[in-house]
């Protein structure tokens, strides 16, 4: 029974980071759509990198409107 808890709990704890994840590589996606960039291949990119993809994201430069 006891094993059956552990499976429970870890499977909580991924949901957790697996929400947590999404969220930040959503923000990620948010600031990149503000900067200029194409929505549909950052939201693929940030809830693929989450936060590599939130910190990327802040560090780019704003694109230039043609």
């Amino acid at each position: 029974m006891k094993l059956i808890g552990d499976i429970s709990l870890s499977l909580d704890l991924f949901l957790l980071l697996f929400f947590w994840h999404c969220l930040i590589g959503g923000i990620a996606t948010v600031i990149a759509i503000n900067k200029g960039y194409p929505r549909l291949n950052w939201l693929i990119f940030g809830l693929l990198g989450g936060t590599f993809t939130f910190f990327i994201a802040l560090f780019l430069e704003k694109k230039p409107k043609i």
